[in-house]
């Protein structure tokens, strides 16, 4: 099941640039969720797929640049992607596009950060690249609070809000369950 953003009604024959990225909700024992700070907006780790790579393995090596830590796939359950269609994205160069994104997003457990092994590009560290755990509850609201300059940050915020409404839904299923369970006898 794919979740499909298109808020500007942008038809594929409009789009003219196809972006595949990954993305990792690493979750700690206390519901908290690993995020990154860079170029002022928040992300989660992850990245663009390169070209000769599937997606599990872009995430297992943008893993391993970002926190320093070794992830097997195994340790990674697929959660679900978002189609995102952005019309009129402003680029870094200062122009703009209509461009397609294809997130892949996977769920695992937190293991650390080894700043010491992080392999991070020069723009994340121009930019401020930096991890930090933040609760789950507190995460949309440091999101909707992250207002900025970049005008990039709207859809960062949307993409992101989007999947932590989809997997805070799936954390409620079993409760819904019982609940209807209950209600049921």
């Amino acid at each position: 099941m794919s979740i499909i953003i298109n808020d500007d009604k942008l038809s594929k024959e409009e789009v003219n640039e196809y972006t595949a990225k990954v993305r990792a909700l690493l979750v700690d024992d206390k519901c908290q969720i690993l995020i990154a700070k860079y170029g002022n907006v928040i992300l989660l780790p992850g990245g663009s797929i390169d070209e000769d790579e599937v997606a599990n393995a872009s995430l297992i090596r943008e893993l391993t640049e970002e926190t320093g830590i070794d992830y097997e796939i195994t340790e990674l359950d697929y959660l679900n992607n978002i189609n995102y269609y952005q019309r009129d994205y402003p680029k870094r160069d200062g122009t703009k596009t209509n461009r397609l994104v294809q997130t892949h997003y996977f769920i695992g457990q937190y293991k650390g950060v080894a700043i010491n092994k992080q392999h991070l590009t020069e723009k994340e560290t121009k930019d401020g690249f930096k991890l930090e755990l933040v609760p789950i509850i507190e995460l949309e609201k440091m999101i909707l609070d992250n207002e900025n300059d970049n005008p990039r940050n709207k859809y960062f915020q949307k993409e992101l809000l989007t999947i932590l409404s989809f997997y805070k839904g799936l954390q409620e299923q079993p409760k819904q369950l019982k609940k209807e369970k209950t209600n049921n006898n």
